[in-house]
């Protein structure tokens, strides 16, 4: 990052600090200094990058906009640049977030916190606050799986008129590459395929809307695939079976969703490849094993999940209470 040393002569400090304004894209009160990494050196992992990617969660985007630095929970978050607080507090997604303004040679810029602890603790909408100061904490608030910094920059407005940027050649660009202060990295890969299951019977429309056309209704865990960063808003394009359409965000998630739980009621029972005798075994489950209802039972049978396994189970065997 370098921080200019302090220097007595005036002028000379001047220089420097135009320089560093010119060179870091930062302008206004503090702003000659360059960016500063939200997070402390090696506190943070850089986990799930900005761009097109498969929903990590029910709900969740299939467009990131954002970096995401996973760290634990109640790590101190340090803003990246001076500016003005124009949100803090509750938002859709986030859960908890902080919004700063700052003024920059390509304009307005915006950087937005998302995800943690509690949004106006120490910074409230419409304060200024200085680079480097403590403005939040990691949290796990809203749309996600686990403690981390969702860190995004718009360019212009946030969100609206506004545009994003990805946050990792930005940061490099104004001083503060993120890379150099993780302590690990994930690949950045994007996959070519994205694998979800429903969560309920669901429509699949001929558009991202309520008024599109059915084109046939789901069935609760069956499998759908989609490719990464298709969607319109709250909408996501998938395809089943053939089928190319539209379902809500809130009905698609990456794993199947549990029906209720059942219990053994014998020894060995066999957790079967598919619904007949005569098919693999995947599995032999002791009295008292509980498992999760992936489907309703159909002809004698029923498909779960024991453990990390699928498959189907004889009915007859299962229970809603333990033996």
């Amino acid at each position: 990052m370098g921080l200019a040393r302090r220097i007595v002569t005036t002028g000379i400090a001047m220089g420097i600090a135009g320089a560093l304004a010119a060179a870091t894209g930062l302008v206004g009160a503090g702003a000659a200094e360059a960016a500063v990494r939200p997070l402390p050196d090696g506190s943070y992992g850089l986990s799930s990058y900005y761009g097109p990617r498969c929903m990590p969660i029910r709900g969740a985007s299939t467009y990131h906009q954002g970096q995401d630095m996973s760290a634990k929970r109640g790590t101190t978050i340090k803003a990246v640049a001076p500016g003005r607080v124009v949100k803090a507090g509750s938002a859709t997604g986030f859960g908890q977030v902080v919004v700063i303004r700052t003024n920059a040679t390509e304009g307005k810029v915006f950087h937005v916190y998302g995800h943690v602890i509690d949004g106006d603790r120490f910074v409230k909408a419409g304060k200024n606050v200085k680079r480097g100061q403590r403005i939040a904490q990691v949290g796990s608030t809203g749309t996600s799986t686990a403690p981390h910094l969702h860190l995004e920059i718009w360019k212009n407005a946030y969100k609206g008129s506004g545009r994003t940027a990805d946050p990792l050649p930005w940061m490099k660009n104004h001083g503060a590459d993120l890379r150099r202060g993780a302590a690990w990295a994930n690949k950045r890969v994007v996959p070519t395929s994205c694998k979800y299951f429903t969560t309920t019977s669901v429509n699949l429309r001929s558009g991202p809307g309520t008024d599109y056309r059915v084109l046939k209704t789901v069935g609760v865990n069956l499998k759908l695939t989609a490719k990464p960063g298709d969607g319109s808003g709250v909408w996501r394009k998938v395809n089943r079976n053939g089928t190319v359409g539209w379902m809500h965000a809130n009905y698609v998630s990456p794993t199947t969703t549990s029906l209720g739980t059942r219990y053994v009621q014998v020894n060995g029972l066999r957790l079967r490849a598919k619904p007949t005798t005569s098919s693999a075994v995947r599995a032999s489950l002791s009295k008292g094993t509980a498992v999760a209802m992936i489907h309703p039972t159909k002809n004698g049978w029923v498909k779960v999940k024991a453990g990390s396994k699928y498959g189907f189970l004889a009915a007859k065997y299962l229970r809603k209470s333990r033996p």
